[in-house]
């Protein structure tokens, strides 16, 4: 983003505040990094501390619902970005977000909004409020609550810090003209405390407030200085007026709204607060105590560390703080020796030099801008996808990770069959694969479309399907968008209007990888001429191996017995079976259980179709088995197959995740992906499912007991040589989006 660009900071105002604090600061270190910054507000304490740095700042009534204000405040900020000639908004409240929204419909300026705090969504609150272009949030967890809350994609969230001023809050700030101010002795000992003071925020000043006689029993001349304002200050005032008449002297000092907070906590040895505030203490290497409305995390240390970051050091999903708890970690503290207090306040600002500099919050701001200025062309997804088939789940996930990898925040949109539902697992945005108008609407707005990945170009199941990933391929060739085929299996093709109809087409591609030999010698088979052709590996290939945890908790759940090796089975219907192939396969259940000692897990991939065939293995078989009746996501479903010992697959995901985690396999070959995959990772152990008889798989399993240690091994190798081909299609596909041509 070049210099000198103009930047609007809108926020409700500018008193005490964390969002207003962090506005402040970014706003001064964007204007040291050479921009041109503006900033619109209701006013506050703050308007002084940027007009003296040079900021120029709009008073305009963005404090409220009020629809007059908001007509107002409306009409003010559209003159002011034309006025100003405002190269990016930037927002950081709702209402303003909401009004600005609207502007930016009309007025195309690029509007970026920051997340600093979670909203009340009921009563139709969800749907006034704008998270713009891109958007900032403040903490890992208010970037999981946009995704899960307003379905914000994830590619369109960058999480930044509170960054603090080290230089401000440092060790060294002079604390005399404010010890002179409050009459502070200098064997006081002072306890400091800021927040604002609105109802919602001010619990624990309260708290605070209210233990002070029992903490003063303890602590020689005690003070507590709390430095804030808003609705519920007087009754805060009120209570600390109690508890200095019950003490005899002024031992709770209330200063009211304050800018000059790094000299107010210069005179404490400990800090109380939550969020920016308690931030700013760390940086002035103050101990401090993390407490507010929110819940409690207590004194702050290394063991802590991990639960701040989440939450962004504001207690939410913690314990609820107490004047109990308060009063522990207080007079805990303070029975610490100075080396052990000093050693915490060290900790905490080296903490805050490391990761939480302003400098470093106005990068990842500036980062946002770049993205909202460049508006990512889309990259468009399609395939097998919303049909809850878990093979094609797991290449989905598989190809957005690839993509993420090779490219910060991917304009991701997927053709699904349940857009809802995928927007919602996925964290990307998409549309009804069959809406033809929505699908024409984002061609106009996509750089790339990608088909894949699966055996999405055959006909031996349908040559509607065929026709179908065809007709987009072509769409987008007319519309210019660059195409990839994203690591597909091809064929059978059979038809001769089919094989002609794909010839034409897939020789105007840009590039096709592929996931096996045998879907290049089709390919030439059926003439396709197209010099941008490289055989890689099947995407979920590139899925990390899970922990048999979550998978061994879901079995024991469905009532799988701890004590048992297990066998997972996965087939489904085909009309190429014997009619006899439910009895074989049951059969050899029973033989695994009866010689080996083998529990049985019928796995369905699909359950639409795979759970009839399923239900008929286990009537069949003498010995008890468990069906997986339950929807489970890929994560779950890899980790189920780490918990196997042997696994029996027809389907060809099934045996993908077998070799990902090293299981032994047997494949049953239904089409011939499944014999080309087996060759593929070096496995020999798969028969037709035209032969798949009891005695011939029970031959091949014996095998598999036998040589187990030795196939263990070959799958690893196998693996770790398929993953590295795996990769190449998430870099050849960013390769092809950016430069628009590939080098292979």
């Amino acid at each position: 983003m070049k210099q000198g660009a103009n930047i609007l900071l809108s926020l409700m105002q500018l008193n005490i505040g964390g969002a207003e604090t962090h506005v402040v600061e970014l706003a001064k270190e964007l204007k040291r990094k050479g921009f041109n910054i503006i900033v619109t507000s209701n006013g506050g304490v703050y308007v002084k501390e940027l007009e003296d740095y040079g900021i120029k700042h709009y008073n305009v009534p963005l404090q409220n619902k009020n629809p007059m204000n908001m007509l107002k405040a409306a009409r003010l900020l559209k003159k002011i970005i034309k006025e100003e000639k405002i190269d990016i908004v930037h927002s950081h409240a709702r209402i303003p977000s909401f009004i600005l929204g609207k502007l930016h419909k009309r007025m195309k300026f690029p509007f970026v909004t920051t997340a600093h705090w979670v909203f009340n969504t009921s009563y139709g609150l969800k749907y006034i409020t704008d998270w713009g272009e891109k958007t900032v949030a403040v903490s890992e967890d208010i970037k999981t609550y946009l995704m899960d809350n307003y379905h914000v994609p994830e590619g369109d969230i960058n999480v930044t810090i509170n960054g603090i001023d080290t230089n401000k809050f440092s060790p060294d700030t002079d604390k005399s003209r404010v010890m002179k101010e409050l009459n502070i002795s200098d064997d006081e000992t002072v306890i400091t405390y800021v927040s604002r003071l609105d109802e919602s925020r001010s619990l624990v000043a309260k708290q605070l407030i209210e233990i002070v006689p029992e903490i003063d029993k303890s602590v020689d001349k005690l003070r507590v200085i709390v430095v804030g304002a808003g609705d519920d200050f007087e009754n805060v005032k009120m209570l600390a007026k109690n508890i200095n008449e019950k003490l005899g002297r002024e031992a709770v000092t209330l200063t009211g709204a304050r800018t000059d907070i790094n000299e107010l906590i210069a005179p404490c040895s400990l800090f109380v607060g939550v969020s920016r505030a308690a931030l700013e203490a760390m940086a002035a290497e103050k101990p401090v105590i993390i407490a507010g409305n929110e819940g409690y995390i207590g004194l702050f240390d290394d063991s802590k560390l991990k639960v701040g970051i989440d939450t962004n050091f504001c207690c939410r999903g913690c314990e609820q703080s107490s004047g109990a708890l308060l009063e522990r970690d207080i007079l805990d503290f303070f029975k610490l020796g100075g080396e052990e207090r000093h050693s915490l306040g060290t900790y905490g600002r080296e903490l805050i030099k490391r990761d939480y500099s302003v400098t470093r919050m106005a990068d990842d701001s500036i980062k946002v801008y770049d993205w909202a200025l460049q508006k990512n062309k889309e990259i468009l997804i399609s395939g097998y996808y919303g049909f809850k088939n878990s093979g094609d789940d797991a290449l989905l996930k598989a190809i957005i990770a690839d993509l993420k990898q090779h490219k910060e925040s991917p304009n991701i949109v997927v053709l699904s069959a349940n857009p809802k539902e995928t927007k919602q697992i996925y964290r990307v945005n998409a549309i009804n694969r069959l809406n033809v108008f929505s699908i024409t609407k984002h061609m106009k707005n996509a750089e790339m479309l990608i088909s894949g990945g699966g055996t999405l170009i055959q006909d031996r199941t349908s040559t509607k399907s065929l026709w179908y990933y065809l007709a987009v391929i072509s769409l987008a060739l007319r519309k210019k968008l660059k195409v990839m085929l994203y690591s597909n299996g091809i064929g059978p093709l059979e038809k001769k209007n089919n094989i002609k109809k794909t010839r034409k087409i897939l020789g105007k591609v840009h590039l096709i990888t592929l996931r096996d030999e045998r879907s290049l010698k089709e390919l030439n088979k059926i003439g396709v001429k197209n010099d941008n052709i490289i055989v890689t590996a099947d995407p979920a290939l590139e899925l990390k191996r899970e922990d048999s945890v979550r998978g061994r908790q879901i079995l024991t759940e469905l009532g799988v017995p701890e004590d048992k090796k297990l066998l997972g089975v996965s087939i489904r219907r085909w009309k190429g079976t014997n009619p006899e192939f439910e009895d074989n396969i049951a059969w050899v259940c029973d033989y695994a259980y009866e010689t080996y000692g083998f529990h049985t897990v019928l796995l369905p991939m699909q359950a639409s179709r795979d759970l009839a065939p399923l239900q008929s293995v286990k009537r069949i078989m003498k010995h008890d088995a468990t069906i997986v009746d339950r929807r489970v996501d890929v994560s779950e479903m890899m980790s189920i197959m780490n918990c196997f010992e042997i696994c029996i697959g027809m389907r060809l995901h099934t045996l993908i995740y077998a070799v990902v985690n090293a299981v032994p396999l047997i494949g049953l070959v239904y089409d011939p992906k499944i014999s080309s995959f087996m060759e593929y990772t070096n496995q020999t152990r798969y028969l037709n499912v035209e032969d798949a008889r009891a005695e011939k798989i029970i031959e091949i399993f014996d095998d598999c007991v036998e040589n187990y240690d030795k196939i263990k091994t070959s799958l690893e190798k196998s693996y770790t040589e398929l993953n590295k081909k795996a990769r190449l299609n998430g870099k050849l596909a960013i390769e092809l989006y950016e430069k628009g041509s590939v080098e292979i």
